[in-house]
C-alpha cells in the first residue's frame, strides 16, 4: 500500500510544481487545480498515518513487552473506529485517569481486546447509541471500563459470553471466538473480565490489570 501511495505523493508534487511556474491568468480553472492537488496531498498523508498505525499494530511480535500507557493505547484503538462510529451514529465518551500508571505488556494483544470489546458494543447498538470508555486504578488494578447502550444480554446468557463459539449475533454475524479470545488474553496477564448486562439496556465489561506489571 505504501508503494502506490510514495508514488501519488510524487506525482502530485510534481503536478504543484509545474503548476507553480504557470502563469495563473492564462490557466483557466488554475485554483481548481491548486486545490485538487493539495487535496491529493492530504489524503495521501491521511493513507500513510492509517498504514502507519496497522504496521505498528501488525509488527508487534507475540510476548515483545513494552511499556505501554492504556490510556495512549485506548486512543489509538478508537482511531481504528472512528469512521464505524460516525457511520452508526454512536456517541463516545470517555472518561480517562490522568494520573493512570503505565504497565510492561505486548501492547497488540492488549489492543486486541479493546478492539473486540468495542466492536462488540458497536455491534449490539446497531444505529444511534453511545459508548462510554473509562479508565482507573486501585491499590492492586488498573481498570478500563466499556459501557455500551446496545440491546443487552439475558440474565441466564451472561455467564455463557467468553465460551468459544458462543454469539447472541445472527446467525453468519459473528464467531463467538471474539470475547473467548479476550478472555484468554486478559487471564494470561494475570488480570481478568467482568461482565454486567441489562436487557434493553445494555452491557458493560470491565477488564482488570495487574499493577505489579506497572511501572509508576
Amino acid at each position: 500500500v505504501n508503494t502506490p501511495i510514495d508514488v501519488i505523493n510524487e506525482k502530485a508534487g510534481w503536478m504543484q510544481d509545474l503548476l507553480s511556474e504557470e502563469d495563473k491568468d492564462k490557466i483557466r480553472n488554475y485554483s481548481e487545480y491548486e486545490d485538487a492537488i493539495k487535496k491529493i496531498k492530504l489524503h495521501v498523508d491521511r493513507a500513510r498515518k492509517v498504514t502507519h498505525r496497522l504496521l505498528g499494530f501488525s509488527r508487534k511480535v507475540e510476548g515483545e513487552k513494552e511499556i505501554v500507557n492504556i490510556n495512549h493505547l485506548l486512543k489509538e484503538t478508537i482511531s481504528f473506529l472512528e469512521k464505524e462510529l460516525i457511520y452508526h451514529k454512536i456517541e463516545l465518551i470517555t472518561e480517562f485517569e490522568k494520573d493512570l500508571p503505565a504497565i510492561a505488556i505486548n501492547s497488540s494483544e492488549v489492543q486486541q481486546v479493546f478492539l473486540n470489546i468495542l466492536n462488540n458494543g458497536i455491534d449490539a447498538i446497531g444505529t444511534a447509541g453511545s459508548v462510554k470508555i473509562s479508565t482507573s486504578f486501585d491499590p492492586e488494578h488498573i481498570i478500563a471500563s466499556f459501557c455500551d447502550t446496545g440491546h443487552g444480554i439475558p440474565e441466564d446468557l451472561v455467564d455463557k459470553v467468553f465460551d468459544p463459539f458462543f454469539t447472541t449475533k445472527d446467525v453468519g454475524k459473528g464467531t463467538g471466538l471474539g470475547l473467548s479470545v479476550s478472555y484468554n488474553i486478559i487471564k494470561k496477564l494475570g488480570g481478568d473480565i467482568k461482565v454486567t448486562s441489562k436487557v434493553e439496556e445494555g452491557t458493560t465489561f470491565t477488564i482488570f490489570l495487574p499493577r505489579k506489571q506497572y511501572k509508576a
